[in-house]
């Protein structure tokens, strides 16, 4: 089933009206990469930690009005490093995790297939319908990740909100907002520390900027300060 944001009835571009802007960022590289990570709480690598910067610097000068993670330590960590050059509260969220793989935490695929292999055959042909052993459902989690975005975006009214969550609840919440068919929403690639920009118009939402690392968020800050 395709859970969509609907179609947004206005725009806000050439406008002084302020439309809510919520920053999906995903954390930085952590330990388990090539494994199945959702609830698995492994730290960040060096490699991620030496990402904080370019990030910094993507985000501009204008701080956000709130910074929300998952509680988990890779998202933690990354956001932490973000309040803190901000002087912004951080504020962590259990529903902001990725979804919860279940026995299949830390495993590679090849493991899943070896240990389980009725369960992988049904993921596969089900994608994303068919719930790992012990995990979340795909529903749960798409569930999740909308209640938490409209929950948040109420602290987006006086600035936006920085987000710091993980590839899965980013992929859903594009899904969510464009209407993306369930079972291509692991086509969308979601980088390490890549950040979009989602936009609330009313009751409806929309997209505004691209999922990729290379992206200069900056661009966004700049044009955010020439509408007021």
């Amino acid at each position: 089933m395709i859970a969509t944001a609907g179609t947004p009835t206005r725009s806000c571009s050439g406008s002084r009206a302020r439309c809510p802007e919520v920053i999906l960022l995903r954390h930085t590289q952590a330990g388990l990469d090539g494994r199945f990570c959702g609830h698995s709480d492994p730290e960040l690598t060096e490699k991620g930690r030496a990402a904080f910067p370019a990030i910094i610097s993507r985000l501009g000068a204008a701080p956000p009005s709130a910074i929300w993670c998952s509680d988990l330590i890779r998202a933690k960590e990354t956001a932490a490093r973000i309040a803190e050059h901000f002087g912004v509260p951080l504020r962590p969220s259990f529903a902001l995790r990725e979804i919860n793989f279940g026995l299949w935490e830390g495993l590679t695929w090849k493991q899943v297939e070896a240990q389980f292999p009725q369960d992988a055959s049904a993921w596969a042909r089900e994608f994303p319908h068919h719930r790992p052993p012990g995990g979340e459902s795909f529903e749960e989690f798409q569930s999740r990740v909308t209640a938490e975005l409209r929950r948040i975006s109420s602290d987006a009214e006086h600035g936006y909100v920085l987000v710091v969550t993980h590839a899965g609840f980013i992929r859903v919440a594009m899904g969510w907002v464009l209407g993306v068919p369930d079972d291509r929403i692991s086509r969308i690639a979601v980088d390490h520390g890549a950040a979009i920009v989602l936009q609330r118009i009313g009751e409806h939402w929309g997209f505004v900027a691209p999922g990729t690392s290379s992206f200069r968020l900056a661009a966004i800050t700049a044009a955010r300060e020439d509408r007021r």
